[in-house]
């Protein structure tokens, strides 16, 4: 029986049916009261199906994991990501606005640019007067293309028309918008983006779709809900329609850190209330920290937590050090007095290194801790998002960038990215079958090393069946491929054949990694297609579970959700925490958020450490200010 406070009580077994709004602090037990509810609902009602949706698929499993008990959640929760379930409704029923089955997800900026690029190479387009790049200097062409791209996304999230665009922007970038959306059709692909932007509209425009949701899930439940962005709030409402009103959404507007995004805490505050009538709960008691880390988030956020009577003393050290070698040299002379300590009476267990975690604005700010750690045999490791990162091996990017065109032929960017991996010339035509194996003919056998291995690479994926792969013997064959190339490249010890080595070791690496996904993939229950895989890879669903050695270096955004006994927050000077680009009061009040959620990521101790002086990138050290959110959290 899971051991509820009087007011998680009253929002997990309030009535069925009803919309509900949960304001929930940092550490009040929110993912308990979601997970509660979906099983109150489950147990209180017979055929009624439940959607809880998530904002990353590791919140989504940490949910499953706490239902595991609840024998009605297999057959009757769907709790996924927004966009998992936006695309299974693609795949499903895609074809209703002119999508084709074999759709493919662009969810690389670089791929994105690529396609509009070539699309507009191909219609004889000037692309630097088209972009208005001044001269031609290739590093303005991409800042003017990223800059079309960020709007593109922009318009996508904002859902904006082309009245709108136009008063927002100019007449012009609707013309250019809409290439680059033909651009995409016409390779058959879209954007990550656009999986929820075609499928708000097939709920919007085929009611009989929006009725099979409504006749199986009854319930929908929000998590996050300070986080979403417009094409994601709407997106929900056509999933609810004027039908689905039990509609419950938890989030915490201090702790909106994703307005670059398009995100807003509007959305959970005043147009969910307005949109369902919601009954209004707040969880402001903090379980989870100490007093004194409750104290520093009071102090950015006034009121915004409540201590609980049993809640413990905890430490909170404020210091300044001359430079960043010298608050990194005193971040390692405290871990390894804590290491030394091993026990401590609010610290349960002993103090190990998987307990503590660093935790800065960006990934520029760790250089100088990451070389004091290294120096003294300090294990470290970086937290990373949900993507997968690209394949660094050859054959890895070969394995990847293949499969994208087997599936599909016409997609020309992932063609000429595989061509000019592999130094070959383009096909005359993209497209038709067995479109790898003739590549494979016109592979130059002098550019790189085993040139056989990627020419039966090619042909072994154009021979796999898309729907049905056997992909198990397909690992095993190039297992033993590989390891055959291993122990004759061993044989001669030279430069050229260590290096050698080393490529197949990791070329061996990341075929295992590839395996491991589609394991993950089959166990998941995601599919047993190529085309399954490539979505669920897109969509960040077969990131494998990365063992975190030692000590955890994490930007706020990614530790966002998770929390360890001991904080360090380091780099705190005004230009890099808040951020130098923060301008608006909006989005100075965004960096406070962020703060907020970086203090109460701590559970017993807080260090928040700032340098006096620091190393410009360019070799000029200057002096700094601390930061503002310091000044407040000593006042």
């Amino acid at each position: 029986m899971i051991n509820l406070s009087p007011n998680q009580s009253e929002i997990v077994y309030a009535p069925i049916g009803q919309a509900l709004q949960v304001l929930a602090s940092a550490g009040s037990g929110k993912t308990r009261v979601l997970t509660e509810r979906v099983r109150f609902i489950l147990e209180h009602t017979k055929k009624e199906g439940v959607i809880a949706l998530t904002f990353t698929n590791k919140a989504a499993e940490e949910m499953q994991n706490r239902l595991l008990t609840c024998e009605q959640a297999e057959t009757r929760a769907w709790i996924t990501t927004i966009h998992s379930l936006a695309q299974r409704i693609l795949e499903q029923y895609g074809h209703t606005i002119g999508l084709p089955n074999d759709l493919q997800i662009y969810e690389r900026d670089q791929d994105r640019m690529e396609v509009f690029m070539q699309s507009l190479r191909e219609e004889g387009v000037d692309i630097d007067n088209y972009l208005n790049v001044q001269g031609s200097e290739r590093r303005s062409r991409e800042r003017n293309l990223q800059r079309y791209m960020d709007r593109f996304s922009l318009i996508k999230r904002e859902l904006l028309t082309e009245g709108e665009v136009s008063m927002r922007f100019s007449a012009s970038l609707w013309k250019v918008f809409q290439d680059y959306q033909r651009a995409l059709m016409n390779s058959g692909g879209i954007d990550y983006e656009d999986i929820l932007v075609y499928a708000h509209r097939i709920l919007l425009t085929h009611e009989w779709i929006a009725k099979v949701y409504w006749a199986k899930y009854k319930h929908i439940c929000v998590d996050e809900g300070q986080d979403l962005n417009k094409i994601q709030y709407e997106f929900i409402k056509s999933l609810s329609g004027e039908t689905i009103r039990s509609v419950l959404i938890v989030g915490d507007p201090d702790q909106m850190i994703y307005g670059f995004n398009g995100s807003s805490a509007d959305y959970l505050c005043t147009e969910f209330v307005r949109d369902f009538g919601s009954r209004a709960y707040i969880l402001k008691e903090n379980f989870r920290s100490t007093k004194s880390v409750i104290q520093a988030a009071n102090k950015l956020k006034p009121n915004a937590q409540v201590e609980n009577e049993l809640t413990l003393m905890g430490q909170l050290n404020i210091h300044a050090f001359a430079d960043e070698s010298a608050e990194a040299e005193s971040i390692f002379n405290t871990i390894r007095q804590l290491l030394y300590l091993k026990n401590h009476e609010e610290i349960e267990g002993e103090i190990t290194l998987d307990k503590m975690v660093v935790i800065a604005r960006n990934r520029f700010v760790f250089s100088t801790l990451e070389s004091v750690l290294t120096e003294h045999n300090i294990v470290f490791s970086r937290r990373k998002g949900e993507r997968q990162e690209a394949p660094s091996s050859l054959f890895g990017q070969v394995l990847d960038t293949a499969i994208r065109v087997k599936l599909n032929p016409k997609d020309w960017v992932n063609g000429q990215k595989l061509c000019n991996i592999l130094s070959m010339t383009n096909p005359d035509v993209w497209g038709g079958a067995h479109l790898l194996t003739d590549c494979s003919q016109r592979i130059d056998r002098t550019s790189f090393s085993d040139p056989d291995l990627y020419i039966e690479l090619l042909k072994a994926i154009d021979n796999l069946d898309t729907d049905t792969p056997n992909i198990r013997k397909f690992v095993r064959d190039f297992e033993q491929k590989l390891s055959t190339l291993a122990d004759i490249a061993s044989k001669s010890i030279t430069d050229e054949n260590s290096s050698r080595i080393e490529a197949l070791k990791r070329s061996m690496d990341e075929l295992n990694e590839f395996s491991a996904c589609w394991t993950l993939l089959k166990r998941k229950g995601l599919g047993h297609s190529l085309s399954a895989f490539r979505n669920a890879t897109a969509l960040g669903k077969l990131t494998q579970k990365v063992t975190e050695a030692g000590i955890i270096l994490s930007t706020v955004h990614t530790m966002k959700g998770l929390e360890k006994d001991i904080v360090f927050l380091i780099g705190m000077c005004e230009g890099v925490f808040p951020d130098y680009r923060a301008q608006t009061q909006t989005e100075i009040n965004e960096e406070r958020n962020n703060a907020f959620v970086a203090v109460t990521r701590a559970k017993r101790w807080l260090y928040i450490t700032h340098p006096e002086k620091r190393k410009m990138p360019w070799g000029d050290t200057r002096p700094q200010q601390q930061s503002r959110f310091i000044t407040e959290i000593q006042a």
